[in-house]
């Protein structure tokens, strides 16, 4: 999925980034919880001795709703550091109202690819960053850019609020990265746009709601399907703990797994 479009501003996905940093590391007494421009301002020579596991997460179609609940989840509950490059902050920026025609959602897909692709560039640069422990996790709009991504330099996925399937919203579904990459998958069973009885569904596409089919060659994943939940997952419980163990388990030294 190529794309010759310049964007202006570009770098400000970056720049302007939401961030989290746990406390413990390099003197912070309490969690930073901002943006990427304050924190080096703030702290330009911030190069604690142990590196940071570290997610980069991918917000969806409604800026960053929803991207505070899962900061504090990584960042406070978790020890990991966050951070969600800033896609709406681009004032050439595709956009769409759903339902919209293909090509409207394409050129956004499009644009998700490459702020992967640049923020994780920039991400390996950071002296904190453990470049052997990053993450992939994307909700929404952001799951489909997680999940369909081709490069291999996170050591796990996690595809919040997406059904991995070909529909309304995209045609090119094919999941990204290696077989044996590791990859956590929920969604709920009402869904308001990826389940089966969304409303944006077209009859020619045999929806199922869920990930299973698209993940079946895929040996380390999971799919947890949450009945009675809609599109905003952090009203379930289980969210929580299925995002906070699956980067415990997987965040193990590779001796260990």
């Amino acid at each position: 999925m190529k794309s010759n479009i310049i964007y202006e501003n570009f770098q400000e996905i970056y720049t302007k980034a939401y961030i989290g940093i746990p406390k413990g590391y390099g003197g912070l007494n309490e969690p930073f919880i901002g943006f990427m421009d304050e924190f080096v301002e703030s702290y330009p020579n911030f190069a604690p001795t142990i590196k940071i596991p570290t997610v980069l997460y991918m917000h969806g179609s409604g800026d960053f709703v929803r991207g505070d609940t899962y900061r504090d989840w990584i960042v406070k509950d978790l020890g990991f550091a966050f951070i969600c490059p800033h896609s709406h902050i681009i004032p050439n920026r595709p956009r769409y109202i759903s339902p919209a025609p293909k090509n409207e959602y394409k050129k956004v897909h499009r644009l998700r690819q490459a702020e992967i692709k640049y923020t994780s560039k920039k991400m390996r640069k950071l002296p904190w960053v453990d470049t052997q422990k990053m993450f992939l996790m994307g909700n929404s709009e952001g799951a489909l850019a997680t999940g369909i991504y081709q490069g291999n330099e996170f050591r796990a996925r996690i595809i919040l609020a997406w059904s991995c399937e070909d529909g309304y919203y995209s045609d090119d579904t094919e999941i990204g990265g290696h077989t044996d990459e590791p990859i956590l998958s929920i969604i709920g069973t009402e869904d308001e746009y990826f389940g089966v009885d969304s409303k944006f569904a077209h009859p020619k596409h045999k929806i199922q709601g869920h990930c299973i089919e698209a993940l079946l060659e895929h040996a380390n994943s999971k799919v947890v399907v949450l009945p009675k939940t809609k599109h905003n997952l952090t009203d379930n419980p289980y969210t929580k703990y299925e995002i906070i163990n699956f980067l415990k388990f997987w965040s193990r030294d590779i001796c260990e797994i």
